[in-house]
Protein backbone atom coordinates (compact mmCIF):
# COMPACT_ATOMS: atom_id res chain seq x y z
CA UNK A 1 0.00 0.00 0.00
CA UNK A 2 1.07 3.57 -0.64
CA UNK A 3 3.06 5.39 2.03
CA UNK A 4 2.82 9.18 2.27
CA UNK A 5 5.50 11.33 3.91
CA UNK A 6 7.22 8.16 5.20
CA UNK A 7 4.53 7.97 7.84
CA UNK A 8 0.94 7.67 6.60
CA UNK A 9 -0.05 4.34 5.08
CA UNK A 10 -3.17 4.08 2.93
CA UNK A 11 -5.17 0.93 3.67
CA UNK A 12 -8.50 1.11 1.81
CA UNK A 13 -10.44 3.65 -0.26
CA UNK A 14 -13.46 5.29 1.38
CA UNK A 15 -14.65 7.46 -1.47
CA UNK A 16 -13.60 8.96 -4.79
CA UNK A 17 -14.48 12.12 -6.69
CA UNK A 18 -13.40 14.14 -9.67
CA UNK A 19 -10.73 16.04 -7.74
CA UNK A 20 -9.37 13.23 -5.58
CA UNK A 21 -10.10 10.43 -3.16
CA UNK A 22 -10.44 9.72 0.55
CA UNK A 23 -8.66 6.75 2.10
CA UNK A 24 -8.67 5.07 5.45
CA UNK A 25 -5.11 4.84 6.69
CA UNK A 26 -2.75 4.48 9.62
CA UNK A 27 -0.30 6.91 11.15
CA UNK A 28 2.66 4.56 11.62
CA UNK A 29 4.44 6.90 14.00
CA UNK A 30 1.53 7.30 16.44
CA UNK A 31 -0.16 3.98 15.60
CA UNK A 32 -3.62 5.48 15.17
CA UNK A 33 -6.27 5.30 12.44
CA UNK A 34 -6.54 8.30 10.13
CA UNK A 35 -8.46 9.50 7.11
CA UNK A 36 -6.33 10.70 4.19
CA UNK A 37 -7.78 13.07 1.62
CA UNK A 38 -5.85 13.16 -1.63
CA UNK A 39 -6.39 15.94 -4.16
CA UNK A 40 -5.00 15.43 -7.65
CA UNK A 41 -2.92 18.36 -8.88
CA UNK A 42 -3.91 17.39 -12.41
CA UNK A 43 -7.51 18.32 -11.53
CA UNK A 44 -6.53 21.83 -10.47
CA UNK A 45 -5.82 24.85 -12.64
CA UNK A 46 -3.69 26.86 -12.52
CA UNK A 47 -1.70 24.45 -10.36
CA UNK A 48 0.53 26.91 -8.49
CA UNK A 49 -2.37 29.14 -7.52
CA UNK A 50 -4.50 26.15 -6.51
CA UNK A 51 -1.72 24.78 -4.29
CA UNK A 52 -1.38 28.17 -2.61
CA UNK A 53 -5.10 28.25 -1.92
CA UNK A 54 -5.08 24.67 -0.68
CA UNK A 55 -2.31 25.50 1.80
CA UNK A 56 -4.14 28.60 3.01
CA UNK A 57 -7.46 26.85 3.41
CA UNK A 58 -5.90 23.80 5.08
CA UNK A 59 -4.32 26.04 7.71
CA UNK A 60 -7.60 27.85 8.32
CA UNK A 61 -9.55 24.59 8.52
CA UNK A 62 -7.01 23.12 10.93
CA UNK A 63 -7.81 25.99 13.30
CA UNK A 64 -11.50 25.10 13.25
CA UNK A 65 -11.84 23.14 16.48
CA UNK A 66 -15.30 21.76 17.10
CA UNK A 67 -16.56 18.32 18.24
CA UNK A 68 -18.54 18.06 15.01
CA UNK A 69 -15.51 18.52 12.74
CA UNK A 70 -12.77 15.89 12.25
CA UNK A 71 -9.42 17.19 13.47
CA UNK A 72 -6.86 18.04 10.78
CA UNK A 73 -3.49 16.58 11.78
CA UNK A 74 -1.26 17.39 8.82
CA UNK A 75 -1.20 18.42 5.16
CA UNK A 76 1.28 18.75 2.36
CA UNK A 77 2.28 17.49 -1.07
CA UNK A 78 3.28 14.02 -2.18
CA UNK A 79 4.30 13.65 -5.80
CA UNK A 80 1.35 14.54 -8.01
CA UNK A 81 -1.07 14.79 -5.11
CA UNK A 82 -1.89 17.12 -2.25
CA UNK A 83 -2.83 15.37 0.96
CA UNK A 84 -4.68 16.19 4.15
CA UNK A 85 -4.44 13.92 7.18
CA UNK A 86 -7.53 13.93 9.39
CA UNK A 87 -9.16 12.18 12.30
CA UNK A 88 -10.81 8.94 11.22
CA UNK A 89 -14.54 8.96 12.02
CA UNK A 90 -16.36 5.70 12.68
CA UNK A 91 -19.97 5.56 11.59
CA UNK A 92 -22.26 5.74 8.58
CA UNK A 93 -22.84 8.61 6.23
CA UNK A 94 -26.21 10.25 6.60
CA UNK A 95 -26.80 9.30 2.96
CA UNK A 96 -26.63 5.63 3.98
CA UNK A 97 -28.83 6.32 7.01
CA UNK A 98 -31.49 7.82 4.74
CA UNK A 99 -31.39 4.77 2.47
CA UNK A 100 -31.85 2.40 5.41
CA UNK A 101 -34.34 4.40 7.50
CA UNK A 102 -36.16 6.69 5.07
CA UNK A 103 -38.00 8.76 5.96
CA UNK A 104 -36.38 9.53 9.29
CA UNK A 105 -38.41 10.31 12.40
CA UNK A 106 -38.91 14.04 12.90
CA UNK A 107 -36.76 14.14 16.03
CA UNK A 108 -33.81 12.53 14.24
CA UNK A 109 -34.10 14.92 11.28
CA UNK A 110 -34.12 17.86 13.70
CA UNK A 111 -31.19 16.45 15.72
CA UNK A 112 -29.01 15.94 12.65
CA UNK A 113 -29.90 19.38 11.30
CA UNK A 114 -29.23 21.05 14.65
CA UNK A 115 -25.78 19.47 14.92
CA UNK A 116 -24.92 20.58 11.39
CA UNK A 117 -25.97 24.12 12.27
CA UNK A 118 -23.77 24.07 15.37
CA UNK A 119 -20.80 23.17 13.17
CA UNK A 120 -21.71 25.83 10.62
CA UNK A 121 -21.93 28.41 13.41
CA UNK A 122 -18.32 27.63 14.36
CA UNK A 123 -17.21 27.64 10.73
CA UNK A 124 -18.92 30.90 9.87
CA UNK A 125 -17.48 32.63 12.91
CA UNK A 126 -14.05 31.44 11.74
CA UNK A 127 -14.67 32.87 8.26
CA UNK A 128 -15.23 29.51 6.57
CA UNK A 129 -18.05 28.36 4.34
CA UNK A 130 -18.55 24.65 3.78
CA UNK A 131 -20.14 25.01 0.31
CA UNK A 132 -21.24 21.39 0.07
CA UNK A 133 -23.62 20.44 2.87
CA UNK A 134 -25.23 17.17 1.80
CA UNK A 135 -25.91 13.71 3.33
CA UNK A 136 -22.72 12.06 1.97
CA UNK A 137 -20.64 14.73 3.74
CA UNK A 138 -22.15 13.97 7.14
CA UNK A 139 -21.26 10.99 9.32
CA UNK A 140 -23.55 9.69 12.06
CA UNK A 141 -21.38 8.04 14.71
CA UNK A 142 -22.45 5.21 17.06
CA UNK A 143 -23.01 7.72 19.89
CA UNK A 144 -25.49 9.71 17.72
CA UNK A 145 -23.18 12.66 17.16
CA UNK A 146 -22.79 14.03 13.65
CA UNK A 147 -19.46 14.88 12.06
CA UNK A 148 -19.37 17.32 9.15
CA UNK A 149 -16.63 16.19 6.80
CA UNK A 150 -15.01 17.51 3.62
CA UNK A 151 -13.97 20.88 5.01
CA UNK A 152 -10.64 20.40 3.23
CA UNK A 153 -11.66 22.55 0.26
CA UNK A 154 -14.04 24.89 2.09
CA UNK A 155 -14.28 28.50 1.01
CA UNK A 156 -12.58 31.10 3.13
CA UNK A 157 -13.90 34.61 3.70
CA UNK A 158 -11.29 37.12 4.72
CA UNK A 159 -10.00 40.53 3.81
CA UNK A 160 -12.84 40.92 1.34
CA UNK A 161 -11.48 38.07 -0.78
CA UNK A 162 -13.27 34.79 -1.37
CA UNK A 163 -10.76 31.97 -1.73
CA UNK A 164 -11.56 28.55 -3.07
CA UNK A 165 -9.51 25.71 -4.43
CA UNK A 166 -11.64 25.22 -7.54
CA UNK A 167 -10.79 27.14 -10.66
CA UNK A 168 -12.53 30.45 -11.23
CA UNK A 169 -15.76 29.77 -13.10
CA UNK A 170 -16.02 26.21 -11.80
CA UNK A 171 -19.05 25.72 -9.59
CA UNK A 172 -18.29 24.70 -5.99
CA UNK A 173 -20.18 21.85 -4.37
CA UNK A 174 -22.69 19.36 -5.74
CA UNK A 175 -25.25 20.45 -8.33
CA UNK A 176 -27.90 18.29 -6.61
CA UNK A 177 -27.76 20.52 -3.51
CA UNK A 178 -26.51 23.83 -4.88
CA UNK A 179 -28.02 27.14 -3.83
CA UNK A 180 -29.49 29.18 -6.70
CA UNK A 181 -26.95 31.98 -6.31
CA UNK A 182 -24.09 29.52 -6.76
CA UNK A 183 -25.69 28.13 -9.91
CA UNK A 184 -25.73 31.68 -11.24
CA UNK A 185 -22.02 32.07 -10.52
CA UNK A 186 -22.25 34.29 -7.46
CA UNK A 187 -19.79 33.80 -4.57
CA UNK A 188 -20.81 31.40 -1.82
CA UNK A 189 -21.79 32.87 1.52
CA UNK A 190 -23.08 31.81 4.90
CA UNK A 191 -26.66 31.79 3.64
CA UNK A 192 -25.61 29.44 0.83
CA UNK A 193 -24.69 26.91 3.51
CA UNK A 194 -28.15 27.36 5.05
CA UNK A 195 -29.72 26.48 1.70
CA UNK A 196 -27.79 23.22 1.98
CA UNK A 197 -29.35 22.67 5.41
CA UNK A 198 -32.78 23.13 3.81
CA UNK A 199 -31.97 20.49 1.18
CA UNK A 200 -30.72 18.21 3.97
CA UNK A 201 -33.87 18.58 6.09
CA UNK A 202 -36.10 17.95 3.08
CA UNK A 203 -34.22 14.75 2.24
CA UNK A 204 -34.19 13.55 5.85
CA UNK A 205 -37.95 14.04 6.10
CA UNK A 206 -38.93 12.70 2.67
CA UNK A 207 -36.10 10.42 1.55
CA UNK A 208 -35.68 12.46 -1.62
CA UNK A 209 -33.82 15.60 -2.70
CA UNK A 210 -36.16 18.61 -2.98
CA UNK A 211 -35.93 18.80 -6.80
CA UNK A 212 -34.77 15.24 -7.53
CA UNK A 213 -34.78 14.33 -11.21
CA UNK A 214 -33.00 11.87 -13.46
CA UNK A 215 -32.27 14.88 -15.65
CA UNK A 216 -29.53 16.90 -13.91
CA UNK A 217 -30.35 20.07 -15.85
CA UNK A 218 -33.99 19.79 -14.77
CA UNK A 219 -32.88 19.41 -11.15
CA UNK A 220 -30.64 22.47 -11.44
CA UNK A 221 -33.52 24.46 -12.90
CA UNK A 222 -35.64 23.32 -9.98
CA UNK A 223 -33.14 24.87 -7.58
CA UNK A 224 -33.17 28.09 -9.58
CA UNK A 225 -36.88 28.53 -10.20
CA UNK A 226 -38.97 25.68 -8.77
CA UNK A 227 -41.15 25.65 -5.69
CA UNK A 228 -40.10 22.97 -3.15
CA UNK A 229 -42.58 20.08 -3.17
CA UNK A 230 -44.59 19.47 0.03
CA UNK A 231 -43.08 17.14 2.59
CA UNK A 232 -46.07 14.81 2.32
CA UNK A 233 -46.12 13.86 6.01
CA UNK A 234 -48.77 14.59 8.59
CA UNK A 235 -46.41 14.14 11.56
CA UNK A 236 -44.08 17.03 10.64
CA UNK A 237 -44.80 20.04 12.87
CA UNK A 238 -45.82 23.19 11.02
CA UNK A 239 -42.81 25.06 12.38
CA UNK A 240 -40.40 22.50 10.89
CA UNK A 241 -42.16 22.49 7.51
CA UNK A 242 -42.10 26.30 7.47
CA UNK A 243 -38.42 26.39 8.44
CA UNK A 244 -37.46 23.90 5.73
CA UNK A 245 -39.29 25.91 3.11
CA UNK A 246 -37.70 29.17 4.31
CA UNK A 247 -34.22 27.66 4.08
CA UNK A 248 -34.93 26.78 0.43
CA UNK A 249 -35.80 30.37 -0.49
CA UNK A 250 -34.35 31.41 -3.86
CA UNK A 251 -33.10 34.75 -2.57
CA UNK A 252 -30.48 34.41 0.21
CA UNK A 253 -31.89 37.29 2.25
CA UNK A 254 -35.26 35.51 2.41
CA UNK A 255 -33.67 32.63 4.33
CA UNK A 256 -33.12 32.58 8.10
CA UNK A 257 -30.31 34.93 8.99
CA UNK A 258 -27.82 32.63 10.68
CA UNK A 259 -26.93 29.07 11.60
CA UNK A 260 -27.61 29.98 15.24
CA UNK A 261 -31.16 30.97 14.39
CA UNK A 262 -31.83 27.69 12.62
CA UNK A 263 -30.21 25.74 15.47
CA UNK A 264 -32.49 27.43 18.00
CA UNK A 265 -35.54 26.43 15.94
CA UNK A 266 -34.43 22.81 15.48
CA UNK A 267 -33.21 21.97 18.97
CA UNK A 268 -36.65 21.81 20.68
CA UNK A 269 -37.86 19.46 17.92
CA UNK A 270 -35.05 16.95 18.53
CA UNK A 271 -36.32 15.65 21.87
CA UNK A 272 -37.88 12.22 22.37
CA UNK A 273 -35.63 10.37 19.93
CA UNK A 274 -36.85 6.90 18.98
CA UNK A 275 -34.12 4.26 18.55
CA UNK A 276 -32.45 3.72 15.19
CA UNK A 277 -31.64 0.02 15.36
CA UNK A 278 -28.17 -0.92 14.22
CA UNK A 279 -26.94 2.66 13.99
CA UNK A 280 -26.46 3.94 17.51
CA UNK A 281 -25.29 2.37 20.75
CA UNK A 282 -27.98 1.26 23.17
CA UNK A 283 -27.03 3.14 26.35
CA UNK A 284 -26.33 6.61 25.02
CA UNK A 285 -26.71 8.49 28.34
CA UNK A 286 -23.78 6.45 29.72
CA UNK A 287 -21.57 7.31 26.75
CA UNK A 288 -18.68 9.55 27.93
CA UNK A 289 -19.37 12.06 25.16
CA UNK A 290 -23.00 12.39 26.28
CA UNK A 291 -21.94 12.67 29.91
CA UNK A 292 -19.67 15.56 28.99
CA UNK A 293 -22.39 17.22 26.89
CA UNK A 294 -24.89 16.88 29.75
CA UNK A 295 -22.49 18.68 32.07
CA UNK A 296 -22.07 21.52 29.56
CA UNK A 297 -25.85 21.70 29.05
CA UNK A 298 -26.24 22.21 32.80
CA UNK A 299 -24.29 25.46 32.47
CA UNK A 300 -26.78 26.69 29.87
CA UNK A 301 -29.73 25.76 32.06
CA UNK A 302 -28.23 27.70 34.96
CA UNK A 303 -27.78 30.76 32.76
CA UNK A 304 -31.35 30.45 31.47
CA UNK A 305 -32.64 30.28 35.05
CA UNK A 306 -30.63 33.35 36.01
CA UNK A 307 -31.88 35.15 32.93
CA UNK A 308 -35.51 34.31 33.72
CA UNK A 309 -35.08 35.44 37.30
CA UNK A 310 -33.64 38.77 36.17
CA UNK A 311 -36.53 39.37 33.77
CA UNK A 312 -34.14 40.30 30.96
CA UNK A 313 -34.36 39.46 27.29
CA UNK A 314 -32.14 37.01 25.46
CA UNK A 315 -30.78 37.86 22.06
CA UNK A 316 -29.59 35.27 19.57
CA UNK A 317 -26.05 35.68 18.32
CA UNK A 318 -25.68 37.28 14.92
CA UNK A 319 -23.32 34.62 13.46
Amino acid sequence: MRLIADRYRLTRPIGRGGMGAVWEGCDLRLNRPIAVKLIYKSALAPVNEAVRRFNREARITARLRHPGVPVVYDFGGDGDDLYMIMEYVEGQTVADVIVEHSPLPVAWAALIGAQVCAVLSAAHRAGLIHRDIKPPNLVLTPNATVKVIDFGVAGALGGGEYSRITETGQAPGSAHYMAPELIDGEPAGRLSDLYGVGCLLHELLTGSRPFASEDLLAEIEGHRYGEPPPLGRTDVPDELATLTRALLAKTPTDRPGSAEEVFADLLPLSRGLPPLLGLTDGDLPADPVHMYAAAIAAVGMCRDAEHAASGGSRQRPDG
